[in-house]
């Protein structure tokens, strides 16, 4: 064999021990044989340098059985490859399913793993929803669950078609989402009114329905059914709620302020450590506390903002569509009646 075949051989062998080794060690033995086939396919294409080939088949891999390993092994490809919303995404899959770490090696692969994950995050976008329980998410025509998610949608920055529907309702936006962006998407689903055709007319020479007589003295109405009456809004829980809602809006503002701060020191410890990938000891320590308070300040973030948006909602709701006084009590004759209005 020749000395370049060799050194492409070479190459190709550490580059497929550089992606499956942080999950070797991990495969279930109840693997079935489908699996085992398809696992055996994507090691040949990564020590032929096919990445995105690879990433397809362990792809099929995490849909035949979820694992660990599957959901590490796609997010590590997808990344290699510049797929960076599916990193994202199975990059946080792994993650979740990465059990505590109690060795070194396994801290150091969780360590490096979070990384990843925090790299990536700088190159996507993130979607958070507040839509009614139950309804249909889709973003650019491709279902993404039903909420409550639970979870972050990494996108790829950009324009994108954020739809939501439950049961006769649906709504669709547009989104613009920036690199390293988290967005809060409000979906107010209403139903439609009911469509009401015109009041039935008497035929010529029916006969008409008597005017109504006088009623007794005393009685509420009782000169007929006038139009009901209306509360107007009180002022003050207007103020009130309109208060609450700049509130939570700036304290959400102030949070994502803190969150930037947090990424760029992250941005800072990367680009002194050649990118992340050798990143260790007491710098690791720093990138890994301030990833950590990034996150927490997000969180908090899409609390607040969460909160503002459904006090905003709620204070809109009730300004503007009145609310009736109650019941009503008519008479018409020797008849009485019984009306509510809401």
């Amino acid at each position: 064999m020749s000395a370049t075949a060799l050194r492409a051989l070479s190459r190709a062998l550490i580059l497929a021990a550089s992606v499956l080794l942080p999950s070797a060690g991990r495969a279930d033995t109840g693997a079935s044989e489908a699996q085992r086939r398809l696992e055996r396919s994507a090691d040949r294409a990564v020590a032929e340098g096919q990445l995105a080939k690879a990433r397809d088949i362990w792809l099929q891999v995490w849909q035949l059985a979820p694992s660990e390993k599957a959901a590490c092994n796609v997010g590590q490809l997808a990344f290699r490859v510049a797929d960076m919303a599916r990193a994202a995404e199975f990059l946080a899959l792994c993650l979740e399913r990465t059990p505590a770490p109690r060795s070194g090696g396994e801290r150091e692969r969780y360590a490096s793993r979070a990384l990843d994950l925090a790299r990536v995050k700088q190159e996507v976008g993130a979607l958070t929803f507040a839509v009614p329980p139950g309804a249909q998410l889709s973003i650019d025509g491709r279902p993404v669950g039903h909420a409550p998610l639970g979870r972050e949608v990494y996108v790829e920055p950009g324009s994108h078609r954020v739809r939501a529907a439950l049961g006769t309702a649906a709504k669709e936006i547009t989104v613009e989402v920036r690199a390293a962006e988290a967005r809060l998407v409000v979906l107010d689903l209403a139903l439609p009114s009911p469509v009401r055709g015109p009041a039935p007319t008497a035929p010529v020479g029916a006969e008409q329905a008597s005017p109504r007589a006088p009623a007794p003295a005393g009685w509420t109405g009782a000169a007929g059914p006038a139009a009901p009456g209306r509360d107007a809004p009180a002022t003050e829980l207007v103020l009130l709620g309109g208060a609450a809602t700049a509130g939570c809006v700036t304290l959400g503002a102030i949070f994502l302020a803190e969150a930037n701060g947090h990424a760029r020191r992250f941005d800072d410890l990367l680009a002194r450590n050649h990118g992340g990938y050798r990143i260790a000891g007491a710098e690791l320590q720093r990138a890994q506390s301030a990833y950590r308070a990034m996150g927490r300040a997000e969180e908090r973030a899409a609390v607040a903002l969460t909160a503002g948006a459904l006090l905003g909602a709620g204070t809109l709701i009730y300004a503007l569509f009145p609310r009736s006084r109650g019941p009503r009590v008519t008479a018409a004759g020797t008849q009485l009646g019984l009306e509510m209005t809401w």
